[in-house]
């Protein structure tokens, strides 16, 4: 009977892992979510792994392929907890599975007429709405000031989308 089981893997060779396991005839699994950053002043989607540096594998117990898993490339060992290895539920693999990474989009920053919270001193705890980037680390946002739109500039780790 196949289980699941955690693996760790070397440092930033989880796809590498995943390619071998895969050459091997090896079901494995690796959960990731698609990261939305500004970068030279455009939006730059990227995905990243969801647990950094693991992965999760399906194998039969009884077929003695571990040692075969453990010298893939870019598999560094099993997780286990004293001699036993660690075994991730099904159910936990099929909800990790039911996510989809289009659906998981993390945005870092907000798309142009978005509503934002200020969080810094001069402008604590006021909205704003999202005008433009300025840069890769400030961002321009239209602040109401006595019913006018005034511009300012801000750090974009100052800010928060509001829902």
């Amino acid at each position: 009977m196949k289980k699941w089981y955690l693996l760790y893997c070397k440092p930033k060779q989880e796809q590498r892992a995943l390619e071998n396991l895969a050459n091997q005839g090896i079901e494995s699994f690796f959960p990731a979510h698609f990261h939305s950053r500004l970068s030279r002043g455009k939006r730059v989607v990227t995905e990243k792994p969801l647990f950094p540096n693991y992965l999760f594998v399906a194998l039969d117990c009884d077929s003695g392929s571990f040692s075969q898993v453990k010298n893939t490339r870019g598999v560094s060992s099993f997780v286990m907890f004293g001699a036993n290895y660690q075994v991730v539920s099904e159910q936990l693999i099929d909800d990790l599975k039911a996510v989809n990474p289009s659906d998981n989009t993390i945005d870092e920053l907000p798309f142009s007429g978005d509503k934002v919270i200020i969080h810094n001193e001069s402008y604590k705890t006021l909205e704003a709405i999202y005008f433009e980037p300025d840069g890769d680390k400030r961002c321009i946002l239209l602040l109401n000031l006595l019913n006018k739109d005034v511009k300012i500039s801000v750090k974009n780790s100052d800010i928060t989308k509001l829902d």
